[in-house]
């Protein structure tokens, strides 16, 4: 068996559209394809598979489209829930998620300057799944140890075969690192990852011009506007970008994927501190969203003003269409928890005065309703995660 060959793309001048990564000398026997990505710092480089048993062609053979297709994608972002592309922005922060055939193939970081840095998601997949077999597994953080992309590539034909449809490849954006149970969530359910990911089905308009155009939810990157972005909007968000600038001339597609521009900040009055006591407890307020299986928890700190008697926090990347209840504990008592509000819109929880907080029955009444015994066990499982997810305790 022939050993491994490495090559690297470069322009080819016949077209000018297209670069081509060309294998020389290579033994007439199946081969197997992939796609190389360097690791800053580390030996060996992210591999991923694109083709098996692909055949070598004559020397001289030469195809308008060959039968095996990278595209370079940039991702914007939409401001809102229209989905008017009027209304993208660059991303400066958070992480790309490449599914493709329905599994996560491919993990990316933005960076401040919105360049995409691979993360060895396989890697890291392997041992959160030897953590969860420990009595107290922990979450771990995973770095991106990829250099600065100004793209990242997607599969867009292999072996002759558009990928498409079941076989095609989704984008997905999120403001914080998916947990593995969040991903193998959308692995396992291809509706859900339909709901939550952008289709790049439309990039086989290439085969047609050899370019891009608008389309649902692609387009060419020279017809793509950046709008404004205020104060207003989400930290990850941002219309200034000179990767973006600078690749305005090249044929790249960009995609647009969910900004999840939406914040809700909680602020809790927690009294005066006592210097003497010196040990403040720490409090966390952890949102959660009946209808799916986003959860977030934040820690309440000080504004910074000096005073210490309110805290504060703000969650981030919320669902356009939640259902969202809201409550506080602190690690102090990992078995504490108070409900705020439940089951509550964005809109509702934008508009504090339309809606009475959620009130516990008084000592003295009853509790043991059907209705009660439900929120109980509400309150039981959002502590369970929240300890598991924030605190690391898996119980």
């Amino acid at each position: 068996m022939q050993d491994q060959k490495i090559t690297r793309p470069i322009a080819d001048v016949k077209t000018g559209h297209r670069t081509l990564a060309t294998f020389k000398a290579l033994e007439n026997e199946a081969k197997k394809l992939y796609m190389v990505v360097p690791l800053q710092g580390l030996p060996q480089p992210l591999t991923f598979l694109l083709a098996d048993n692909l055949m070598p062609v004559e020397k001289e053979a030469d195809m308008e489209e060959w039968e095996t297709v990278l595209i370079p994608v940039r991702a914007l972002a939409y401001l809102d829930s229209s989905k008017d592309k009027e209304k993208a922005a660059e991303l400066k922060g958070g992480y790309l998620y490449v599914f493709w055939k329905g599994k996560l193939w491919r993990e990316l970081q933005v960076t401040e300057f919105g360049y995409y840095k691979d993360i060895d998601s396989e890697y890291y997949r392997v041992r959160d799944q030897q953590e969860r077999q420990k009595e107290q597994p922990v979450i771990e953080y995973r770095e991106a140890d990829g250099f600065d992309l100004p793209q990242f590539w997607v599969p867009y034909k292999i072996a002759g075969e558009v990928q498409a449809g079941e076989s095609g490849v989704k984008l997905m954006f999120s403001p914080k690192q998916k947990t593995y149970q969040q991903i193998e969530a959308l692995e396992n359910d291809p509706a859900k990852l339909d709901a939550a990911a952008t289709p790049l089905d439309e990039l086989s308009v290439y085969s047609n011009s050899q370019a891009f155009e608008p389309q649902e939810h692609t387009a060419d990157i020279q017809s793509a506007k950046l709008h404004q972005v205020t104060e207003d909007d989400m930290a990850w968000l941002t219309q200034q970008c000179a990767v973006f600038d600078q690749n305005v001339s090249s044929n790249t597609p960009v995609a647009y994927v969910e900004g999840h521009n939406k914040g809700f900040k909680v602020t809790l009055e927690r009294g005066l501190e006592d210097e003497n006591i010196g040990f403040v407890q720490e409090i966390y307020a952890i949102l959660n969203d009946t209808k799916s299986e986003w959860q977030q928890s934040v820690l309440l700190e000080p504004s910074g003003d000096g005073s210490g008697h309110f805290i504060h926090g703000v969650f981030e990347g919320m669902p356009s269409d939640g259902d969202f209840s809201l409550y506080i504990a602190s690690p102090c008592d990992p078995n504490s928890g108070e409900y705020v509000f439940l089951n509550k819109t964005y809109q509702q929880m934008m508009e504090p005065d339309q809606f009475e907080p959620f009130t516990p029955a008084p000592e003295k009444e009853t509790v043991d309703t059907e209705e009660n015994l439900k929120k109980e066990q509400r309150l039981e499982d959002l502590m369970s995660m929240w300890k598991k997810e924030a605190l690391g305790i898996d119980i």
